[in-house]
């Protein structure tokens, strides 16, 4: 028993022995000084500055693009479809010519009325004239009274004749109008229904064609009802822009103006629409189309800014990490309020600090870091420290 205690006390101390020769051939500086580990190199980062600038307030959601005006073309009577003067897809003008019905019926028709109407005219005149002649002679006492009363019956009859006449003619021309049918409106026409050839009937279900208005043309989008107040306030002190960027294209986004705000808050959702007017001129904005809208609501001055790609996401919240004076740096804890670009309004930092943009992954609480200088070719983002 005694062989046995002994034995396992001596295992024991050499193996105790060993390790502290291990640890003295890995850190020789520490087994001679009793004094911690060196550090590791120094990582290498890119590093940005806490600026304090102005802001532009906004807020951002999902449109929905709307003509202005969308009109359905029908016939307004029944008749052959004889031509059409434009091709499906076409942009076309108010009172542009787009479809001629057969109107030979109805030029019969209007030359008829046209020559009862002559002929109503001519007999009234001639009982104007008999009217004057029976007059001069009532005052020689030449014919009776009765006579004349007689004949000035006949020229008011007569007249209202002529007034009937004027009237069935011009609605015979209003009736031959409806065989020519022009666009109401400006804007870009759909597929066509019918061809020539195809009768169609009177405001029938199905329109021959459908003109949309594409200049101006309209954002509609929806906000929370708690952003009404903000809203409502930056309106009243003047416009108020809007913005629409096309999804997955990087071209400028379209320019616009907030022009309607509901008058009624959505109890469902709460939410409140809204639509901001854009002149289009280059047709980007298509209707139905989606894109991302940016309505901007002011300014503020002084807004403390990072830049985004240093806020970091942990268990605790949001944090960044800032370079201290000796190049080692340190978790600070921030508030993040909205994003603009390439910038994020924080607290929690103060203006002129260095905080780390990218090389993350290799830090924590205070690492050692080398500033160095971005990729060639890499353009510096917005408040990013360059260093050679």
């Amino acid at each position: 028993m005694k062989r046995l205690i002994l034995g396992l006390l001596i295992v024991g101390g050499l193996a105790t022995a060993g390790y502290y020769a291990r640890d003295a051939w890995l850190s020789p500086a520490a087994s001679t000084t009793g004094t911690t580990r060196t550090p590791g190199p120094a990582q290498p980062v890119l590093a940005g500055v806490v600026a304090q600038t102005a802001v532009p307030v906004e807020l951002t959601t999902i449109g929905a693009v709307q003509p202005i005006a969308t009109v359905l073309i029908k016939a307004r009577l029944d008749g052959e479809i004889a031509a059409i003067h434009f091709e499906e897809g076409q942009e076309v003008k108010q009172g542009d010519l787009l479809f001629g019905l057969d109107a030979r019926a109805l030029n019969a028709q209007l030359r008829q009325a046209e020559a009862n109407l002559a002929r109503d005219r001519a007999q009234f005149g001639r009982a104007m004239l008999e009217m004057k002649r029976q007059q001069e002679l009532v005052q020689r006492d030449f014919t009776s009274r009765q006579k004349l009363e007689q004949i000035q019956a006949e020229v008011l009859a007569l007249e209202a004749t002529v007034r009937s006449g004027e009237a069935a003619a011009e609605a015979a021309r209003v009736t031959l109008s409806y065989t020519v049918i022009r666009s109401p409106i400006s804007g870009k026409t759909g597929a066509v229904a019918l061809k020539p050839g195809n009768n169609v009937k009177a405001n029938d279900t199905a329109p021959l064609v459908t003109v949309t208005q594409m200049r101006p043309i309209y954002v509609s989008f929806t906000i929370p009802e708690r952003q009404l107040a903000v809203i409502r306030t930056a309106r009243e002190q003047g416009r108020v822009p809007v913005s629409a960027a096309l999804p997955g294209q990087s071209s400028p986004p379209e320019e616009g103006m907030l022009t309607f705000i509901d008058n009624q808050v959505e109890a469902v959702t709460g939410t409140i629409g809204l639509k901001a007017t854009f002149e289009n001129a280059q047709n980007r904005l298509w209707p139905g189309q989606f894109v991302n809208v940016r309505m901007t609501l002011g300014v503020e001055a002084d807004a403390l800014v990072v830049p985004t790609a240093a806020v970091q996401t942990g268990q605790s919240g949001f944090y960044v990490f800032v370079i201290e004076a000796d190049s080692r740096v340190k978790v600070r804890p921030i508030a993040v309020g909205r994003a603009h670009g390439d910038i994020t309004v924080v607290t929690g930092v103060r203006a002129g600090e260095r905080v780390v943009t990218d090389g993350h992954l290799r830090l924590t609480d205070g690492s050692r870091v080398n500033v160095i200088q971005p990729p060639t070719g890499q353009p510096p983002a917005a408040g990013r420290e360059i260093r050679s």
